[in-house]
């Protein structure tokens, strides 16, 4: 009997085995078989390994190149061509009064460790204080889009208006070229005016829009403009102006944030439009400006 389970167990392990000679060749084809591939792999990975990165590298360099370059196309678009060429200028009043600069001195050496315009939130503002805030802005936009810086100048030194884009940094009050700007426009988009209680007032179409107090709060207006240079379409004229220096910085930190927004309603066909947006922004909260009207021109004024 043992003899039995020992041949049974010995035909068992035979024939589920096979022949070990036989599989030993098998094995051996198969390994010779896997070692090419794996040396071929191993030589087309070597010689399209570098194009392959080169290749990737290329084309995510032009996937990054192509959000930029629409960025720029859509940029100057909005300003207008002459701006590839020539930088903007921000045209400011003299505010040649000592007091000013003398405000300004007690800025730097008291609002350390703190926001500067949070220090103005309940005090007196007096004009152009806070001009340095909004060609700071500008300029960092117009760096990132074409690499030049905003300059700037007064109304009475400014040169080449014809041929210059021009950003108007408060009311016509304060900024004698606002006035001139706002003129050009024949009064069809935004006037300046007084309301009845003799208070100053943006009008656009029928209704005036001037300073509120709303729940012991004060929100000032602001308007954004934006006009053809008439005597050369390359160019235009931006105003940034507020009843208020809230308002006046309110509407530059408006358009450096919502230039493309502007582009897209406005600028219908790719067709730049003159236009006038107003808004409405509480004092010592001008990054939360909320528009509250608007007007477009649809035809060309020239």
């Amino acid at each position: 009997m043992r003899r039995l389970v020992v041949f049974a167990t010995a035909t068992i392990r035979k024939t589920c085995l096979g022949n070990p000679r036989r599989n030993h060749g098998d094995d051996s084809e198969a390994h010779f078989a896997m070692t090419g591939r794996n040396r071929s792999g191993r030589l087309l990975g070597i010689s399209l390994g570098p194009r392959l990165l080169v290749l990737r590298e290329l084309v995510r360099h032009v996937g990054s190149m192509i959000p930029e370059m629409l960025n720029r196309f859509m940029f100057h678009r909005f300003w207008g061509e002459g701006i590839l060429s020539t930088g903007a200028q921000f045209v400011m009043d003299s505010y040649e009064d000592v007091s000013l600069r003398n405000r300004f001195r007690y800025v730097d050496v008291n609002t350390s460790g703190s926001q500067p315009l949070e220090v103005f939130a309940d005090t007196e503002i007096l004009p152009g204080m806070f001009f340095p805030q909004a060609v700071a802005m500008l300029t960092e936009l117009f760096s990132q889009n074409t690499g030049k810086l905003v300059r700037v100048t007064t109304g009475a030194e400014i040169e080449g208006a014809m041929n210059a884009t021009l950003i108007c940094y408060g009311n016509s009050d304060s900024n004698a070229k606002t006035f001139d700007v706002e003129a050009s426009s024949e009064k069809s988009l935004c006037q300046f005016v007084f309301d009845v209680t003799g208070q100053r007032a943006f009008q656009l179409g029928e209704q005036l829009y001037t300073m509120e107090t709303r729940g012991g709060i004060t929100y000032d207006k602001a308007i954004l403009l934006r006009l053809t240079n008439r005597q050369n379409p390359n160019y235009c004229y931006v105003v940034c102006a507020g009843l208020s220096e809230w308002g006046s910085l309110a509407a530059v930190y408006y358009l450096t944030k919502k230039w493309k927004v502007l582009h897209d309603r406005f600028d219908e066909s790719w067709k730049r439009r003159d236009f006038c947006v107003l808004l409405d922004v509480q004092s010592g909260q001008f990054e939360n400006a909320r528009e509250v009207a608007s007007v477009v021109r649809l035809t060309p004024l020239f």
